[in-house]
């Protein structure tokens, strides 16, 4: 139970508000899952920000790589939207209910949406799971926000009777169902390597592009590599992909002319950004240390990058280093000078961080390989009394 998407109907429908790398984190685990003998069905809100258009959408079903996905209907109303969503799964569960024997809804993170469906699994004594992905920052704070999340955040932990998936470790302290575990996403074989004798280097920013996530480091490591002018510096660039509050900034970059290179894409399909990814040496996560998502999310886009042979040039945050090992490169610090002195590193030593990238690919593969990954989740959900806790 999620609110994935996938490009078709998120371009019919008109939304924009959603994230897609939570988008093929939940169909990559779902083929994963799906390859270890269980029998998966994803059922999507299938909504994002309403327009005031007042276009309606039906429910529909498609596969996507072999898994079914049944999207609810949106409606591009205020309140209607929300009333349509919180009823329309209550009875597709039910028929549901009646066609299968042993099952487990797994819902991801804790979503308003899914209240109707958690309180009628109870009744029915369907076992459920939580699918940790993003810890509240505000569960302290005295604000409606707080408020709201403490409420979603008990009644979670009250009505859920299974344990709880966690996208990093730290997680674990952010609910109390049990058992929990790990699960950063799944890994995908390669099918282009970097080539590392092609200048200039390219350099990916990609996802939610936003101060929460640290975009403004890149933005002024560039203007300090655009001030001094470096030599090595006519050798790399830099593209941007996805959306937020820093994207502007990059267009401006963008726009001005000097080295390195700024080319920013904006929001692309997932054909386009496959295409990208085909054209990219470094794969940056940037989220501040000690900042409000260094430990309550698991970047997952560093799994994408290592899995294709990119070499990751990550933030010392989450379980990112118990991942990748010694295949990334660590920012110990916020700094955009260290940044600059990482990213000069790789310029002038390809050979090494050609090295570094396949030490990457190694150690995703060992963790997040999608047969590991769905045997795992398997044994997690339906055999839980016999899993130990991670």
């Amino acid at each position: 139970m999620c609110n994935a998407l996938d490009d078709i109907t998120r371009l019919e429908r008109g939304i924009v508000t959603d994230s897609p790398a939570a988008s093929r984190k939940v169909f990559n685990i779902s083929k994963a899952t799906r390859k270890a003998g269980v029998r998966v069905l994803v059922i999507s809100l299938g909504r994002g920000k309403q327009d005031g258009s007042g276009r309606y959408f039906r429910s529909k079903v498609c596969r996507l790589d072999g898994v079914p996905v049944i999207y609810l209907p949106f409606f591009h109303l205020p309140v209607l939207s929300e009333l349509l969503t919180l009823f329309s799964s209550v009875p597709l569960l039910w028929r549901l209910h009646k066609k299968i024997n042993t099952k487990t809804v797994l819902f991801y993170n804790r979503i308003p949406a899914y209240l109707f469906v958690l309180v009628f699994t109870k009744i029915l004594r369907i076992e459920t799971a939580l699918d940790l992905e993003d810890g509240e920052t505000d569960l302290t704070h005295w604000s409606l926000s707080g408020i709201k999340s403490r409420i979603l955040s008990g009644l979670y932990d009250t009505l859920c009777s299974g344990g709880a998936l966690l996208a990093c470790q730290a997680l674990e302290s952010a609910t109390k169902l049990r058992p929990t575990l790990c699960c950063y996403g799944t890994s995908e074989a390669p099918s282009t390597m970097p080539n590392w004798g092609l200048l200039p280097i390219t350099v990916l920013l990609g996802g939610t592009v936003s101060y929460d996530t640290g975009a403004q480091l890149l933005i002024d490591a560039i203007r300090i590599l655009r001030k001094k002018s470096p030599s090595w510096a006519k050798n790399i660039r830099f593209t941007i992909t996805g959306k937020g509050d820093c994207i502007e900034q990059f267009k401006a970059l963008a726009d001005d002319t000097g080295s390195p290179e700024v080319i920013v894409y904006g929001r692309t399909t997932d054909e386009e950004y496959r295409q990208i990814l085909t054209d990219t040496h470094i794969g940056l996560s940037l989220k501040p240390i000690s900042g409000v998502q260094a430990d309550t999310t698991f970047p997952s886009k560093v799994i994408e990058f290592a899995s294709q042979g990119i070499l990751v040039v990550t933030t010392d945050i989450s379980d990112v280093r118990e991942v990748l090992a010694e295949g990334a490169i660590y920012l110990e610090m916020n700094d955009s000078t260290l940044l600059i002195e990482k990213l000069r590193w790789i310029v002038e030593n390809r050979d090494a961080a050609r090295a570094l990238s396949l030490n990457g690919v190694q150690a995703v593969s060992a963790i997040c390989a999608p047969e590991r990954v769905g045997q795992m989740l398997s044994e997690f959900l339906f055999e839980s009394s016999t899993g130990a806790q991670h």
